[in-house]
């Protein structure tokens, strides 16, 4: 009887199950694809054992089951659970491992527990490459059944700089998968976060693919060591296939996306969480779809561009990104409370530090932020965030005004910018909102000399 199973066996399943063949646990794969089953059954032995039905999936694993489904989210995902339910019993463990919707996991989680079944949502991060070698894994579900397949994603997980699995327990319910939608969307600000530095530096600062690309392996030396730094460099230094040029050249200027970051938007909304940085890049990717490409491209008097330009973007690329992760702990933290789930901060830190899409130098002081407070509200609380803030905010802003004169948009490098000069700034003008409001509407205000509501009968001097 084999310890695992996988359901789905494209890419990502295959390299699953490989990866945990690979670390001495026994494991089957079934798939309603044939050509799938087959491709795997080429790695066939006594540790991986290839199926080609429901019924012989389902009878080659030791109870309880522990099963992986690794396929498309949405009604496939259902049509799968329906297919296993009278094949399954009591206490089975299921874990949905695909990009799902937090909202359909909290339904599926609480319909497959009345048939006594443990249904896990489980975030994967890490591509082709970390499923097979060390992903990322965001668990969330019932406690004591993840204890019971901990040992195997335990074992198959990403390994932190100090050995620790990129995984842990996140929480109940679906927040396994919220906490991979906030992945997403942090993922989101910080490429576009780099996205603006590059067109700073191509744009103010007249550097070349090449010498772009050797600036960004520089940062990835040090403070801002992280994998979405490495691979722009590697992207600047491309060459074409087709042309003698840098494919970065040719590649058209349109991002597409896949609709997760659309969900970390409109569950903020929900909660009144500012992800301003968050959002502004998920309309960037809007914005790019929509652009007039008639148009021309902003130039520059080179002059005018400061000798420390890149000491500055680098500051303000720190600074930003670290905005990035704090609007994601921050909605995270809300979602918590809303949602009442008892997340592990510092364990979803932990589990981003490799193997992800985010992994950087920066989680491991987030770790330490919130091992140190666990109830830290907003990550620049903590007093190695403040420093890091105080150190790098006067460089942000000149950025900012560099791009500015430049011509070149900035939607979250601005957006960071607002950001850390409101949250911490007692006098902002929404009085005069709500003012406003009670004006034309009656919708009352609070005062800030005494307790209570209250309405103005405002009039008009004649």
């Amino acid at each position: 009887m084999q310890q695992f199973g996988v359901i789905g066996l494209s890419v990502m399943g295959k390299n699953l199950a490989l990866n945990v063949k690979n670390h001495g646990f026994s494991v089957s794969g079934f798939s309603i694809d044939k050509p799938e089953v087959d491709a795997l059954a080429k790695y066939e032995d006594k540790d991986l054992k290839p199926t080609y039905t429901w019924e012989e999936f389902v009878n080659s694993l030791e109870k309880p089951r522990k099963i992986l489904i690794q396929i498309m989210a949405g009604k496939p995902v259902d049509e799968t659970l329906q297919k296993l339910l009278p094949l399954l019993d009591k206490g089975d463990i299921l874990i949905d491992g695909g990009n799902s919707n937090f909202h359909d996991t909290n339904r599926r989680a609480h319909e497959m527990a009345k048939h006594g079944i443990h249904f896990f949502g489980m975030g994967v991060s890490g591509g082709e490459e970390g499923a097979l070698n060390g992903p990322a894994l965001m668990p969330g579900g019932d406690e004591k059944a993840y204890e019971e397949v901990a040992p195997i994603l335990e074992a198959i997980a990403a390994k932190t700089p100090t050995g620790q699995p990129c995984v842990g327990y996140i929480g109940s319910e679906g927040s396994g998968h919220y906490v991979k939608m906030v992945h997403n969307g942090i993922e989101y600000g910080i490429m576009q976060i780099i996205a603006e530095v590059y067109d700073v530096l191509r744009t103010a600062g007249n550097y070349s693919n090449n010498e772009m690309s050797e600036i960004f392996a520089n940062w990835d030396k040090g403070a801002l060591q992280a994998y979405l730094i490495e691979i722009t460099s590697k992207v600047l230094k491309q060459k074409d296939d087709l042309t003698d040029d840098n494919i970065i050249d040719h590649i058209l200027n349109e991002a597409s996306y896949k609709g997760t970051g659309n969900w970390m938007l409109e569950d903020a909304i929900k909660l009144g969480a500012p992800i301003t940085v968050i959002a502004e890049a998920v309309l960037a990717r809007f914005m790019s779809k929509a652009t007039f490409r008639d148009g021309t491209a902003p130039k520059m008097d080179q002059a005018r561009a400061p000798k420390d330009l890149v000491d500055k973007l680098g500051k303000a690329l720190y600074l930003a990104m670290a905005v990035s992760y704090a609007q994601g702990f921050e909605q995270m933290t809300m979602a918590a409370n809303a949602y009442n789930w008892k997340l592990h901060f510092s364990t979803i830190a932990q589990n981003w530090e490799a193997g992800c899409i985010i992994r950087s130098q920066m989680l491991h002081d987030i770790k330490f932020a919130y091992n140190s407070d666990p109830d830290l509200k907003n990550l620049f609380k903590a007093p190695f965030f403040a420093k890091v803030m105080n150190s790098n905010l006067d460089a942000l802003k000149e950025v900012v005004q560099i791009a500015a004169e430049a011509g070149v948009p900035t939607p979250t490098l601005s957006a960071a910018l607002n950001y850390l000069e409101s949250i911490f700034n007692p006098r902002l003008p929404q009085n005069i909102i709500q003012g406003q409001r009670d004006y034309f509407g009656a919708h009352t205000y609070q005062r800030n000399d005494r307790p209570g509501t209250f309405h103005t009968e405002w009039y008009e001097e004649k």
